[in-house]
């Protein structure tokens, strides 16, 4: 049976005075981050890639399932129609599978649209997409720790996946969020996040390794297109990884990835607002490791120490799944009367992180939301306020930011151009942000 969830409704909020509070100055500025240079021919590297895949104990003409998650992937159309491509030049015939845990309201339609938010559709690609719920049991790994697969990738002849490696949102490890995690979790649909999430950190650090192994060994598994962003968010490898070299290959790239990941150059922020989250973003909507919130429940906070934090809007391409709005202070009406509850549920149900999906308060209009966060970041003066304006947690070349984080980023050495003078945030008729972000 289906459920459905109408959308909050949320009234029109008028708290007295707000409209007179007044917002500190910030300047544009673009920063520094960890350089890892841009990958320069993605068809050579896709080439170099597909090389490595062994279709001579397959049949002819062998069905392909090519696994694709929920991600925004730098260039996620060009690489999955680029493994299409030349999986077909060697006589197959691929579909993509849908390979995200119970993301898109846990339903098969709903996956499919998330795959299409992406650009992943069967006439952009050239190949159809079958979407499923339905798994295949593969065993224990232990006790009531189920593998399980989808079933149409696990009855094609053989199955390619592409998967981004990075760091988890909740958790270090020498594997966190790759390969592995796109075998157990992704491919193991519903039933298989579930099986890794239920279990909170052990789930994840010890369990999903050794699922993702389990069903390496008993599917059909021809190779793994690892790719790895820089960070300003471009592609900057992508490599053919055979099954057997999962391991070493995903411990390396998360490596490489750590060394380069982007952040806010900041041990303390009294102000954050964070223009967009989004599954296209982060699995938490907002990277909490970027905004220094907790991974699991009880867990430090990490640098950087934000005071408050506004979320303004979901990324279109989340259609309503606003998880991570729990990890700000303020959102406004029109967001919070957008939110798809049932997926961002569902969503918080199978990862058992509930902290994610609480609703924070409600305010009229962005620019409201950003003058409450103002009178509660516990710096009474505007001049001083440590402040902070990101278009989102994946995206932080280019910022917004008040003068003692302007001084902070020249003394830092950080600082590479001012490209909006001293301004105060500009806003339409109807309170949205202007930011030139």
């Amino acid at each position: 049976m289906a459920y459905t969830y109408p959308s909050p409704t949320f009234p029109e909020l008028h708290v007295p005075g707000l409209a007179d509070q007044p917002l500190p100055p910030f300047w544009g500025v673009r920063i520094k981050q960890p350089e890892l240079a841009q990958l320069d021919d993605l068809d050579a590297a896709l080439d170099r890639a597909i090389a490595r895949i062994d279709l001579s104990r397959l049949p002819a003409a062998p069905e392909i399932a090519v696994a694709v998650g929920s991600r925004g992937i730098a260039d996620l159309p060009a690489v999955v129609r680029g493994v299409i491509r030349r999986l077909q030049a060697l006589g197959a015939r691929p579909f993509i599978v849908p390979s995200m845990g119970s993301h898109g309201g846990g339903t098969a339609e709903g996956q499919v649209q998330v795959l299409a938010h992406l650009g992943i559709t069967p006439e952009a690609m050239g190949a159809p997409v079958r979407s499923s719920m339905e798994t295949v049991n593969l065993g224990e790994v232990e006790h009531n720790v189920e593998a399980h697969i989808d079933r149409n990738a696990y009855e094609a002849d053989g199955i390619v996946i592409i998967a981004r490696v990075k760091a988890h949102t909740n958790f270090e490890a020498e594997i966190e969020s790759g390969l592995h995690k796109m075998v157990a979790v992704g491919l193991g649909k519903a039933m298989g996040a579930r099986n890794v999430h239920v279990y909170g950190r052990r789930g994840l650090t010890e369990l999903m390794p050794r699922i993702a192994a389990h069903l390496l060994a008993r599917a059909d598994f021809l190779l793994g297109v690892a790719l790895v962003e820089n960070s300003h968010h471009q592609l900057a490898v992508v490599e053919g990884v055979p099954p057997e070299e999962f391991p070493e290959a995903e411990r390396r790239l998360l490596n490489l990835y750590k060394s380069h990941a982007p952040c806010l150059p900041f041990d303390q922020i009294d102000l954050l607002v964070v223009e967009y989250l989004g599954k296209n973003i982060s699995g938490t909507g907002m990277d909490s490791k970027v905004i220094g919130r907790e991974g699991f429940r009880g867990d430090p906070m990490r640098p950087p120490y934000i005071n408050c934090t506004v979320a303004l809007r979901v990324t279109e391409q989340s259609a309503g799944n606003g998880i991570g709005v729990g990890n700000a202070d303020f959102i406004t009406r029109e967001t919070a009367n957008d939110l798809d509850l049932m997926s961002m549920y569902i969503n918080a149900l199978t990862s058992a992180c509930m902290t994610r999906v609480r609703i924070p308060p409600v305010l009229p209009t962005e620019q409201r939301a950003i003058q409450a966060a103002v009178r509660v970041c516990w710096q009474p003066e505007p001049s001083l306020v440590r402040g902070c304006v990101i278009r989102s947690t994946s995206d932080l070349d280019r910022l917004l930011v008040t003068a003692p984080l302007l001084e902070e980023l020249r003394s830092k050495g950080l600082l590479l151009d001012v490209w909006g003078q001293t301004r105060p945030l500009e806003f339409s008729a109807g309170g949205r942000l202007a930011s030139g972000l």
